[in-house]
Parts: structure tokens; C-alpha cells; sequence
């Protein structure tokens, strides 16, 4: 059993490596540990963070990857008062997400997070600026009311992929800025 765990364990670290979601120095690292673990368990903790063997990146976010068949949270939060915050790489969008800048920069990276259907977005900017990067293809539907600020949503300018998720973003800036972005995966 603890073999067969290897195997598929380096089928996934080089579909990873082929599709940079690794660099060549993580990949080498977890290949050396891959040969020290003693059981399956802790073979699947060194590539628990990627995408089944055979799945890009990108399709794993639309189909759950690692979280296919396991619900996603119901609700998080993120605040940021008078700083920076930013959530990227792979993580999880819970159905739910309120986003409460004040003063700050919020960066939410969904290119290579795992997307539930019908997610909400929710978002409450006061003096401040939250960037939402798309990957192309995803559809967001986008309802932010700006006073003295603004609201732009890019993804509308790109036609949306078949099967891809809805990621719902609504709420209000006041003198503040709150934009969906849309940019090329970075694995």
C-alpha cells in the first residue's frame, strides 16, 4: 500500500513540476521526502496542496481537486484595517466570503483557488482598495455601489467557460475602489 501511495504521489509531484505549480527545488525537496515517509499518510501530506495526476491546476479549480465531494465552508471573514492583506495560491472560497477593508488593500488571487458554485463575495471598502484576480473564463456577476469611489468588474469582457463556477461579488465602496481583474494563471 505504501508503495502504491509513492507511485501516485510522483505521478502528482510531476504533473505539478510540468505545470509549475512547483519549482524545481520544491520538487526535488518532496521527492527526497517522499523516500523517507513510512506510511501512506504521510506520503499524502507532501502533495496534499496538488491537483490529482493527469488534472492542470486551472481544472482542479473549477472541479474541486483535492475537495471534490467534500462541502465548502459556509462562511470566513477577512478585514483589513489600515493594511494589506492578500489570500493567493491554492485555497479554498468558502460559499461565503465578507471582505471589510478600511484604509487597506485587499488582494483576493482566485486563479488557483478552488471555487464552490454560487459563491457571494461580499464587500464593505471604506477608503480603501480590493483587487478580485480572475482567471479568464470565470464568470463573476458583479453588483458594488460605489460612493465617491469606484467599481469595475473586467471578467464581463471575456466570454465565460463552460462549466466554469459563478462568483457573485456585491456590497459598497465609499471612496474606495473595488475591481475585478482578470489575469492569466500563474502555476
Amino acid at each position: 500500500m505504501l508503495e502504491q501511495a509513492r507511485e501516485r504521489a510522483i505521478r502528482v509531484l510531476s504533473d505539478g513540476y510540468a505545470y509549475d505549480a512547483l519549482t524545481e527545488e520544491e520538487f526535488e525537496w518532496r521527492l527526497g521526502q517522499l523516500s523517507l515517509a513510512n506510511s501512506p499518510v504521510e506520503v499524502q501530506a507532501l502533495i496534499a496542496d496538488l491537483p490529482a495526476p493527469g488534472v492542470s491546476p486551472l481544472t482542479a479549480t473549477y472541479t474541486g481537486g483535492m475537495y471534490a465531494g467534500v462541502p465548502a465552508p459556509a462562511e470566513e471573514r477577512i478585514s483589513g484595517i489600515m493594511s494589506e492583506v492578500r489570500r493567493d495560491g491554492p485555497w479554498r472560497l468558502p460559499m461565503r466570503l465578507k471582505v471589510s477593508a478600511v484604509m487597506s488593500n485587499v488582494r483576493l488571487d482566485l486563479r488557483r483557488a478552488v471555487i464552490p458554485p454560487g459563491c457571494l463575495i461580499e464587500v464593505s471598502a471604506i477608503m480603501a482598495s480590493v483587487s478580485i484576480i480572475v482567471p479568464p473564463g470565470l464568470p463573476v456577476e458583479f453588483d458594488v455601489s460605489p460612493i465617491m469611489g469606484a467599481a469595475r468588474n473586467d471578467s464581463s469582457r471575456v466570454p465565460s467557460a463552460i462549466g466554469a463556477p459563478v462568483v457573485r461579488v456585491k456590497g459598497s465602496a465609499f471612496m474606495a475602489e473595488v475591481r475585478v481583474r482578470v489575469r492569466e494563471p500563474r502555476f
